[in-house]
Formats: C-alpha cells, structure tokens, sequence
C-alpha cells in the first residue's frame, strides 16, 4: 500500500465530494421538508458509495486480469449498445438507457471502458505496428464501431468522446499526417459554419498558391505576389467584398500554377489541385448536411457556439447567457456556499448535470472554479505519468485511452458553461449528477491506480 498513488486516489475522491455537494446546493431549498433520499443528492449518494466502492474495490484485482479479459468486456459493451437501441428508454431525444425500477442506466459509459481495454489489448500484441495500413484500420474500427453506435441512439456527445481515444494510436506513432488533417477537418468545418462556405474557397485557393510557390526556388517576386495577395485579400473581406477575394485568389492560384509548370512541378500542381477540390467539397457537404439534415435543436447548439449574435436569448441562448451571468457573478470569493442566488432560483436550467460548473462559478468564484480546474489537471498530468513509466505496454495505452476520455470530457463540460464549446451534454467526470457517468468514471480510473500499483509491486518482486 506504500506504493498506492494516494494523491490520485484522494483527488478523484475530492471530486466526487465536490461533486455531491454541488448536487445538494442545485436542489437546496431551506424550507423543505423532503426526505434527503428521496432528492436528487440524496439518489446521487447512493452511487457516490458504489463508486468509492469500485475505486477501493479495483486495488484488489491484478492488470493482467483486465488485460485478458479486454475482448469479452468489449464485446459485451457493445452487445449491450445494439440492445439499448431495441428496448431501451428514450431520454431527451436520445435512446440510450435502460431504465430500471427508479434508476437508469446508460451503456455508452461501460462501453469507453471496454473500448479502451479492446484497443490497449490490440495495440499491446507485439506483432501490431500502425505503419501497417491493416492494423490502423483495425485500431480505428475498435473505436469507431462503439461511436457509430452511440451516435445512433442520438447521443452525438458521448459518440464525440469515443473519437478522444485515437490519442492512444497518435502516443503510438501515428503517421503526422493523420492529426493534421483531421485538424484541417475541423477547422474547415468551423469557418464554413461561422462564415460561409465560399469563404473557404480563396482560403484553400491562396494556400495553395503559397505552398506552390515555397516548393520553388526562392525569388523574391514569389514572396512579394504573396504578401499583396494575402494584405488584399483581407481589406477586401473587410469591406465584405466576396465576389473580389474569390477572383483574386483563382488568379494567384493560376500564376503559382503557371509557375510549378515552367519549373516542371507538375505533379505537385495536380495533387495540390485534387486535394483543394476535396478539401472544399468537404466544406460545401458540410454546410449542406447543417442545413439540410441537422434538425432544428441540433442546429441551434453550433449556432450557439459559433454565431450566438444570430440566436434568440430567450429561446437557444437562454442556457448559455444564464451559466456565463453565474459565474461572472460569483466574482473571487464567490457567494458563499448554498448562497446563489441563481442557483436557488433555477436560473440555470440543467444546473445539477451538464452545468453543474455554474454553480462552482457562483458559489465559490474564481478561486473555487480555478480549483476544480488544477484538481483535474493535476489527476490527467499523473496519468500521463503512469501510462509513461508503466514498463508493460497495455498499461500505457490504458492510461493515454483514460487520459482522452476524462480530458475531452473535462474540456467541453467546463468550455461550454462559458460559451467556448457547443453544448453537447457531455457530464463534468465525478461532478455532473448521474450515476451510470460516475459509475463509469470510477470504474475507468480505479482500474488504472490499481494496474500502476500492480505492476510497481510486480516489478518489486522480481
């Protein structure tokens, strides 16, 4: 037990305590006479033991159990999801629980533990290498079958949150390219929304001319051309001159052309050109699928995010206006702890679940809410610690799978209370009300402190 990582151990416990009484200050009401099991810390307290239980309980099982039993847990995960969507209960617009007697249960949380097990099982066989095209694919279908599951049942969120375990392949020696274009992906995605998408086009346009150009022997002209292209180009947009930005990036995309030609770069031209052309049909597809497909709720909650000046504050906005007023008004010190205001006037709809932070923000200020924040850093920076002297390879992917998981989470809960992120109902891990998420997160974090104290006392032995 020397070799336990208490500090681990004891942050995670201080969440789930953070937790419960945020839950019991969401639902506190002075002059209630409501039996304390019957509300919602009081059903929240019942799982908070269960959950210490699984954290403590966890210690006394050794990692090569976990490791070999990584493949039937994973197949039940997702035996369970395929069964939730033909009996199971529907829940604000998603089907993703069973219901049972007064309790829920959602299996998309025991299926990131059985997903990340399957991949660090897989990924730990001393014959897989992910430069072979056939183990990638494999490794990526591990997390891909769960999300496409999830995001059948109408739970984009959690499906979004399956993808944060492709962390594990990129600590692996994934190929650069794969991160960079995923990361072009998404932030076509964004301008296409926020903007238009035929802002897009002279941006991948004049990209592409200066990519030409820098393959070229250096010539002053070249950096130049750029150079005016790109000041142009931004006065001209900020004058909302579209039609012109567009003509000038085609012509400067032609003369960066014209010049791979003379310099016999014509391979680099053609693929160049391919690839814009996809990059953009990217873009278009995009914009048509938000407009066309997305329904009306789903739409309001990037419009949210990306143009809020666009959306109704008493309808959309409401959520997102009332969180930020709550925690701007809780000032350094906060009010005090069951002292908000808007806390004890429901303000804040969701407040207990996907906006518990809110409440941290009001009652504790920014002292409170820093707090909370270095708490969950401090337990992720560990378990990159763990995953980084673990000598066993399953544990390492383990960990870095963990670390995904809890860090996306941790970044969207908190990012969407303050309007950085779109709210898409993921919980704050150990904190937000619900007992299959804290379940879950216990489950996911008991494992790892017990495989790192198994394998510290393993390597003792030897």
């Amino acid at each position: 037990m020397k070799k336990f990582d208490w500090i681990s151990f004891a942050i995670v416990v201080s969440l789930i305590i953070i937790g419960l009484m945020m839950i019991y200050a969401a639902g506190y009401q002075p002059d209630t006479r409501e039996p304390f099991l019957a509300t919602q810390a009081g059903k929240q307290s019942i799982f908070v033991i269960a959950a210490l239980a699984i954290l403590t309980g966890s210690h006394l099982i050794d990692w090569k159990f976990w490791s070999g039993f990584a493949y039937p847990f994973y197949a039940i995960s997702l035996f369970l999801l395929v069964l939730v969507l033909i009996v199971g209960t529907t829940i604000k617009g998603s089907t993703s629980w069973f219901h049972i007697g007064s309790f829920s249960f959602q299996p998309s949380e025991l299926a990131k533990v059985g997903t990340i097990m399957a991949l660090a099982s897989f990924m730990s066989h001393h014959r897989t290498r992910l430069s072979d095209t056939q183990d990638l694919m494999v490794a990526s279908g591990i997390i891909l079958i769960p999300a496409i599951l999830v995001l059948a049942q109408g739970d984009a969120g959690s499906a979004i949150v399956f993808l944060s375990i492709f962390l594990v392949l990129f600590r692996e020696g994934m190929a650069i390219w794969i991160p960079v274009l995923i990361f072009v992906l998404g932030l076509l995605f964004v301008l296409t929304l926020k903007f238009h998408v035929f802002v897009v086009l002279p941006l991948l346009m004049i990209a592409g001319g200066i990519f030409l150009l820098v393959g070229l022997r250096r010539k002053q002209s070249h950096w130049l051309v750029s150079l005016t292209v790109i000041v142009l180009s931004l006065m001209l947009a900020i004058f909302k001159q579209l039609e012109l930005v567009i003509g000038i990036s085609v012509a400067f995309m032609i003369y960066a052309s014209v010049e791979s030609f003379f310099n016999k770069q014509i391979r680099q031209v053609v693929l160049l050109s391919l690839g814009i052309a996809l990059l953009f049909g990217f873009a278009y597809t995009s914009s048509y699928i938000f407009t066309n497909v997305l329904e009306h709720h789903q739409q309001d909650r990037i419009n949210v995010w990306l143009n809020p000046e666009d959306c109704d504050p008493r309808g959309s906005l409401y959520n997102i206006l009332q969180s930020k007023t709550a925690i701007g008004s809780g000032g350094l010190t906060g009010k005090g702890y069951l002292k908000g205001t808007m806390t004890k006037l429901n303000y804040v709809p969701e407040q207990s679940t996907d906006f518990i932070y809110s409440i941290i923000g009001e009652e504790h200020g920014f002292i409170g809410s820093m707090a909370v924040i270095i708490l969950f850093l401090i337990l992720m920076l560990r378990m990159v610690n763990i995953g980084e002297r673990a000598r066993v390879p399953f544990i390492r992917h383990y960990a870095y799978g963990v670390v995904g998981v809890l860090f996306t989470h941790f970044l969207v809960n908190i990012g969407m209370t303050m309007g950085l992120m779109p709210v898409i109902g993921i919980p704050l891990p150990f904190i937000s009300s619900g007992g299959s998420s804290l379940l879950g997160f216990s489950l996911l974090v008991g494992i790892l402190i017990s495989m790192d104290s198994s394998w510290v006392k393993s390597r003792r032995v030897m």
